[in-house]
């Protein structure tokens, strides 16, 4: 693991971390618990502008009061949500992220301070409480990182081994698709070798080759063939079983995504886990696409179990250290 040393953005985010959030220890079941609507649980870092995009505007992850239009049956009524939606993507759209540093300054992430303890050690598992929330509907996206903070420095950490189907870009030198077709509920967009016949996909949801890779469309290899990741440096939700229902309830607890993804969907093969040491982290939620909203993260440790779909959580159930704020002491990081 490469250490290095804070930038300056990264070193003004960590004061306004340490100014205005607090850290999550795990409960007495060892379960680290932040909700959006406990705003000292976490902060909100902005992304940069779009220098391509006409009078563009930097987004954020916003606390929102949820609505008759938008993601509903968050637990408090309030969810952040990367706004404005204007339809942005990170990276851009047909860009297919190859090391997670290409988000750093560019899109807006919320962080989440976790302290782990010596009894706390060993496997952490993820839970993220999400739903799309573009106002059009669309199919939204996180990506979601780990870093060590250690001092003056932080590290990425990586996270377990784990397997996933090999897919190449659909215009990939090696392939011979068509394209593909769109699945307005899923987001997923399987490919073809041959335009299908409207039976299979009408006409209007079919893609072409070049259009498909203007969205960043991965296509997979078939034959079974398969890719181990060895040490994952992210994770990627798109897409959950329900589809684009913009409703938190619809898949409570989202625990399936895609390490190292990079697709209109995620495979739903991996499963966010980390084998974290005595230590502080951040766990940092990214947007790959705006619009996306954020109910809550539940990470369970190696004591803990899944999260129950029954149990409604409330304003200050975030599990914070010692239920004190941390100290507000300006640290300068050299």
């Amino acid at each position: 693991t490469t250490m290095r040393p804070f930038s300056l953005l990264e070193m003004l985010a960590t004061f306004f971390t340490l100014a205005s959030a607090t850290q999550l220890c795990a409960n007495n079941r060892g379960i680290f618990l932040g909700l959006a609507a406990d705003e000292y649980a976490y902060t909100s870092v902005a992304g940069n502008v779009d220098p391509d995009e006409v009078n563009s505007v930097s987004q954020k992850w916003e606390l929102t009061v949820e609505g008759e239009a938008g993601p509903q049956h968050s637990y408090t009524e309030h969810y952040l949500q990367v706004l404005p939606d204007t339809g942005r993507s990170y990276p851009k759209r047909g860009h297919h992220m190859k090391n997670p540093k290409e988000l750093e300054n560019v899109s807006p992430y919320v962080s989440f301070s976790l302290r782990v303890t010596k009894e706390g050690a060993g496997l952490h598992t993820l839970f993220v409480r999400w739903t799309g929330g573009d106002t059009i509907g669309g199919g939204d996206s996180l990506y979601v990182l780990m870093d060590r903070i250690k001092g003056k420095t932080r590290s990425s950490v990586t996270g377990e081994l784990t397997i996933k189907p090999a897919v190449i870009p659909v215009d990939s030198g090696m392939s011979h698709f068509a394209g593909c077709c769109y699945d307005m509920i899923t987001h997923a967009c399987p490919c073809f070798i041959e335009k299908p016949d409207d039976a299979s996909c009408p006409t209007n949801l079919f893609i072409g080759r070049e259009k498909a890779s203007g969205f960043g469309v991965q296509c997979f290899v078939g034959g079974g063939a398969m890719e181990i990741v060895h040490a994952p440096r992210w994770y990627l939700f798109a897409g959950q079983d329900a589809g684009d229902v913009m409703d938190f309830d619809s898949e409570p607890w989202d625990v399936t995504c895609e390490a190292n993804g990079s697709n209109t969907k995620d495979s739903g093969r991996g499963f966010p886990s980390w084998d974290l040491e005595q230590g502080d982290y951040a766990l940092k939620i990214y947007a790959r696409e705006d619009g996306t909203a954020l109910d809550g993260i539940y990470m369970a440790g190696p004591s803990g179990s899944a999260p129950s779909i029954s149990l409604r959580y409330k304003k200050g159930d975030s599990t914070i250290c010692n239920t004190e704020k941390i100290s507000t002491t300006v640290v300068v990081f050299g």
